[in-house]
């Protein structure tokens, strides 16, 4: 689909030859932006990326409404997941967004990516503003239980992926279309699903996220579900603004800000010098550790016995995938015919000084408003004051109780209200008693993704950030090889010390290494510390993957590279070839934003800011035709000792900041406008200007030193 007429000039022939450049006839190859890079590596693969796997996901709009499709599949997909169709679904959670910032990127398909903005909001978000992160249509949730090697441990992965996302997407959207009517009219869908994610932050400011961007390594509050939260708020809070709410900008501010105290707060570390991996609620209640049931008021039988309560799993009870073998069934206590009033009591054995307690709700699709609680109170062995408890709203609800530390032996809690009425069997799926002195374990396994996203998102503060980047430079082999072959980015320095109670049982290690939406997180890091020639050297790592016969051929990508499976000849084992990760995110994060440094903020305002390595401004380098506003198309050019640009589309003024051609920082400069002085102000190594654009042709600009 084709820009609005007289918005984009694109080039009609390639600037290059290069490996099966002509092998698509059907690729809008004009569409297609050019890069003119030191680098001809880089623009093959950008290229190749496109005609061999982007161009060919696309899918066209249906001539009819589709009825409910069957269980796992989505016929109402924008795009496909990968070229042959292994994955017949939608992934809101894991895939959408990275997608649709290539559609937008690559050939400024504005249309195609609100097709599966709204399929996401139609068909995935939830009434409690959840969304699910993937098709699955049989499932009242937005989870999918998985289990671990050992069967010690259920989770459920992408729990928070698909809403963090959604958010990102919308932020994106908005930043390359600027409609603001299109703006007033999402913003409730995307404060539903903000409002989703708070429910999942305790007053730490930690997110109980489980595994984010990851599906077959458990994380319980994961480091880089933190990160990417943070910066999904922070974005919203700027959405926000833009049309003047300011309620909403300080309640979602002030989300950001709890997120990031927690983060500096717990798991940022001193002794190793970087943050750690991920989480875990440190749960003195749960039948392997110290706690037991003394008593409850009833029970409804077996399989809603009370030490359900405390067996570790928030009972879903749901498992149509039939991945998450031991998390189906019944994981929660219920009672046989009672709602206020029903309580339960648990002992620990000893006693022991705490300070939290959450409480989760059942969670059994069947149960009606009357099996929930809305409020209840806790009493404590030592005979102090109960403290109250109030459950929210969500389907998988939850309370969470702070209090004074007290040391106690055992807690009781007792409903006093329901959420509504009918009666039923009231119960709760889980109880959780975390110690005053240490109520998270805290994770590592050597320096983990987790780091990359927060430097990179510019969580980290520039103090830890320069920590976190000297032990990645002297540390940084370990996350680029396997055996002596090349394979960016691995998650963790330390992948071997994985245990059996931490990786998936149906795909151990499968994680582990050269996921596209981890090695984002490396480019980012590297950008954030100005390492142009490092980024150069991991999309270099990409690159042999890309001509890997495991991809699905040369010239394709792959979904991961199984840890363990290396082998001579093929060098990588693909899990699913001709997969649209690595495309995605190579194009539109990795060259366009990270590499050439090309934003657009929430006010319209273009950013030229490339992290390239030094020589190329002795080369020369640019782009043309780059898909960064809807209503606008631009090229830009740095070269030693200037930099041009031009930018056509609709009439009005544009502004800029561009980055001052290194070679020029310390000389008075100018900027030109169709080769006339403009005013601007100089912001360190910015340049910043407003740039007017009379009618619908080229408006060129420079900055070169002054005369």
């Amino acid at each position: 689909m084709k820009p609005p007429e007289g918005v984009a000039r694109r080039l009609t022939t390639p600037p290059f030859v290069a490996i099966g450049f002509l092998l698509m006839a059907n690729c809008s190859m004009a569409e297609l932006p050019r890069l003119d890079l030191p680098e001809k590596k880089i623009e093959q693969v950008y290229r190749n990326n496109w005609v061999h796997t982007l161009e060919p996901c696309k899918i066209p709009a249906p001539s009819s409404p589709e009825s409910e499709p069957e269980a796992n599949v989505e016929p109402l997909r924008p795009w496909k997941v990968d070229v042959n169709g292994h994955y017949p679904g939608w992934y809101p959670g894991v895939d959408v967004k990275h997608q649709a910032a290539a559609y937008l990127a690559c050939e400024k398909n504005l249309p195609l990516v609100l097709r599966g903005w709204e399929l996401t909001k139609s068909r995935y978000l939830l009434e409690d503003g959840s969304i699910r992160p993937m098709t699955f249509h049989n499932n009242p949730h937005n989870i999918v239980p998985e289990t671990t090697v050992d069967g010690s441990v259920v989770y459920y992965p992408l729990r928070s992926t698909a809403n963090i996302d959604f958010l990102l997407l919308g932020d994106m959207i908005f930043r390359f279309s600027q409609d603001r009517e299109w703006l007033a009219e999402n913003l409730p869908a995307m404060r539903k699903a903000a409002a989703y994610l708070e429910g999942w932050v305790d007053d730490e400011g930690l997110l109980h996220s489980d595994s984010y961007d990851l599906d077959q390594v458990y994380r319980q509050i994961d480091g880089v579900a933190q990160a990417a939260a943070c910066h999904a708020f922070r974005q919203l809070a700027l959405l926000e603004s833009v049309l003047g709410n300011e309620a909403e900008v300080n309640r979602f501010e002030t989300v950001a800000s709890r997120l990031s105290e927690g983060v500096e707060k717990h798991f940022w570390s001193d002794e190793l010098g970087y943050y750690y991996e991920h989480l875990v609620y440190n749960d003195i209640a749960q039948s392997g550790r110290l706690g037991s049931v003394i008593a409850v008021s009833s029970k409804l039988g077996p399989d809603h016995d009370e030490a359900k309560a405390i067996d570790g799993v928030v009972g879903i009870g749901i498992d149509g995938f039939q991945v998450g073998v031991g998390a189906a069934g019944n994981h929660e206590w219920a009672t046989d015919g009672e709602t206020s009033g029903a309580w339960i009591q648990i002992g620990f054995g000893q006693p022991i000084e705490i300070g939290r307690i959450i409480l989760f709700n059942r969670t059994d699709p069947k149960v009606t408003p009357g099996e929930r609680f809305a409020r209840g109170r806790i009493e404590f062995s030592d005979g102090s004051d109960p403290v109250e408890v109030q459950f929210n709203d969500l389907a998988i609800s939850r309370a969470e109780v702070s209090f004074t530390p007290r040391e106690v032996s055992w807690i009781k809690f007792t409903g006093t209200e329901m959420e509504g009425e009918g009666g039923g069997n009231v119960g709760l799926a889980e109880v959780i008693v975390l110690p005053s002195d240490e109520p998270y374990r805290k994770i590592t396994h050597g320096m983990a993704d987790a780091n990359f996203a927060l430097v990179g998102y510019e969580i980290a503060n520039s103090t830890h950030a320069e920590s976190v980047w000297n032990y990645f430079r002297s540390h940084e082999s370990a996350f680029y090889s396997v055996n002596n072959l090349a394979a960016p980015t691995w998650i963790a320095e330390k992948t071997e010390t994985y245990g059996p109670g931490e990786l998936n049982r149906r795909a151990p290690y499968k994680d582990c290494v050269a996921m596209a939406r981890i090695w984002r997180y490396d480019a980012m890091m590297r950008r954030r510390m100005r390492d142009g020639a490092g980024l150069i050297q991991t999309i270099g790592f990409a690159n042999i993957l890309h001509d890997r016969p495991s991809g699905g051929g040369p010239g394709f990508f792959a979904e991961r590279y199984d840890l363990g499976r290396f082998e001579p000849g093929d060098e990588a084992q693909a899990t699913v070839p001709k997969y649209t990760g690595y495309p995605s995110i190579y194009n539109s994060t990795i060259v366009q934003q990270t590499l050439l440094g090309l934003n657009v903020d929430v006010w319209g305002t273009i950013e030229i800011d490339p992290c390239v390595p030094s020589d190329w401004y002795e080369k020369g380098f640019g782009e043309e035709g780059c898909g960064i506003l809807l209503n606008r198309d631009l090229g830009f050019h740095y070269f030693k000792d200037r930099m041009n640009g031009w930018i056509e589309g609709s009439p009005g003024v544009q502004k800029f900041r561009v980055q001052i051609p290194p070679n020029l920082a310390s000389h008075s400069l100018q900027v030109l406008r169709n080769g006339k002085a403009i005013k601007f102000k100089r912001d360190g190594r910015f340049l910043a200007f407003n740039l007017p654009i009379d009618k619908e042709e080229r408006t060129t600009f420079e900055i070169v030193k002054a005369e």
